[in-house]
């Protein structure tokens, strides 16, 4: 006799059947898939993902509320935090007599970046590069000046606090196209914190190592 289909119901149980069988299969095999080195990977993804979003356009934003900055406008008094920043310079004061790298030098550079950028924005940059001190302060205004033309006050200030490496450059190599600079500083400021997350995931990887 020829066979006859199976009621409606009949074969919504066995569909049903079949999917349970299917997805018990997927969660084995995802179960499977979850060794130690697999999570401890999974692990140190998310530390790099959670480092990047830490980093906040590049570079720390640092709200200045204690001075304005001026490239023209003279400032009779030092910085109040230039006490601070000669505490975080970490070598010591050359002789009176040279031209660089005494305390009377480094204050005078602390003082002029403090007026171009800010008093918290110039000690920023100091603990990021501290021998800034050390560059001639003459050039830091024209410097400026040679980048405002081209982005900007604010983008000019902005990138040098994202690498305040620019500072030593002299007036002459400033005034030139400086798109190179710019782009950059935004490799500067994000290559950065690499030692301290490579530092993160070292730390998690001793930690996980009795997964494996």
């Amino acid at each position: 006799p020829l066979s006859r289909p199976a009621p409606p119901k009949i074969r919504q149980v066995r569909q049903f059947h079949s999917q349970s069988l299917v997805e018990g299969a997927n969660l084995s095999l995802t179960t499977s898939i979850m060794t130690p080195r697999f999570k401890l990977a999974n692990a140190l993804a998310m530390v790099v993902l959670f480092a990047a979003t830490v980093v906040d356009g590049f570079a720390p934003i640092v709200h200045n509320s204690r001075t304005e900055t001026s490239l023209h406008a003279a400032r009779s008094k030092p910085s109040p935090l230039l006490e601070e920043a000669l505490s975080v310079y970490p070598f010591q004061f050359r002789p009176d007599d040279e031209k660089s790298g005494t305390k009377v030098s480094c204050s005078a550079a602390f003082n002029e970046l403090a007026r171009l950028y800010g008093d918290e924005e110039a000690l920023a940059m100091v603990k990021i590069e501290p021998s800034s001190l050390r560059f001639p302060s003459d050039n830091f205004e024209p410097c400026l000046e040679a980048w405002t033309e081209q982005f900007g006050l604010e983008s000019a200030q902005a990138m040098v606090r994202r690498n305040p490496g620019l500072l030593g450059i002299p007036p002459w190599q400033a005034e030139k196209p400086s798109e190179s600079c710019m782009a950059l500083s935004y490799v500067v400021a994000v290559t950065r914190p690499l030692p301290k997350i490579l530092a993160v995931g070292g730390i998690l990887a001793i930690l996980t190592a009795g997964l494996r």
